[in-house]
């Protein structure tokens, strides 16, 4: 597995930091950021570009098990390397035990990222889209069922330099979100530390590492293979709530 070429197949949320930390030159496919909407469509697109691949490789995953929108999917003849996390909120936040300590501390929460906001995907764009879509009653009932759950809404950016330059576009979505469902608002500062350790997998596939899920040829993603100790059960919900 060692002299196998490696290939990163990432959700674009990821790009802008993942471009920072990859050579140019780097194989990497990045997928719709809104596949984690729905998780069959995820598992059948990765599913896709798994099976695009012709010379068996190691691929790095850069999803978490995302509402169990992973499930399902297998490795064919290559290696995968996926973050042990249940939701890829983890990855910014740098760690899967970071992720858990936050869902016990702030049940019902949504995370916006600089990437999210960068592709309209949150709560006030939604309900832009439903008005443009339908009409104002039925986008109303649709985001109160989408979202009416929420009870915090927060900014994670990998510096507070990222903070700063995206709090307009999160203050606009914060504004809607506490009129509608009186959300509060948060800002945290993230860390690439997964990140990282996630790119330098592929040469130490040998070492056990309790933070990633290694899969080898032949096998399929199953939640057992992402569960730890004192875990919350992964639901197969749509949304990004911890």
């Amino acid at each position: 597995m060692a002299n196998q070429p490696t290939v990163i197949i990432a959700c674009r949320v990821m790009q802008e930091h993942l471009q920072k930390l990859l050579p140019s030159d780097s194989p990497v496919t990045y997928m719709d950021i809104t596949l984690h909407n729905t998780p069959k469509k995820l598992a059948a697109a990765l599913q896709a570009e798994i099976d695009a691949i012709a010379q068996p490789s190691t691929i790095i995953v850069g999803y978490g098990l995302c509402g169990n929108g992973l499930l399902g999917v297998k490795s064919g003849p290559h290696t995968l390397v996926i973050p042990r996390t249940h939701d890829c909120v983890a990855i910014f936040l740098g760690s899967h035990q970071r992720y858990v300590q936050r869902f016990f501390a702030n049940p019902n929460t949504y995370y916006l990222t600089r990437g999210w906001l960068d592709a309209k995907d949150e709560p006030l764009q939604d309900y832009l889209d439903y008005v443009r879509d339908y009409d104002e009653e039925t986008a109303d009932y649709l985001v109160e069922m989408k979202y009416r759950h929420y009870r915090k809404l927060t900014m994670v950016g990998f510096s507070q330099q990222e903070l700063d330059e995206c709090r307009p576009m999160a203050m606009r979505v914060a504004e809607f979100c506490a009129k509608r469902w009186n959300m509060e608002y948060e800002e945290i500062v993230g860390s690439t530390v997964l990140l990282e350790a996630l790119l330098k997998m592929p040469d130490q596939l040998d070492s056990s590492n309790a933070e990633f899920v290694v899969l080898k040829p032949g096998e399929e993603i199953q939640v057992e293979m992402f569960l730890q100790e004192g875990d919350p059960v992964p639901v197969q919900t749509p949304g990004r709530d911890n």
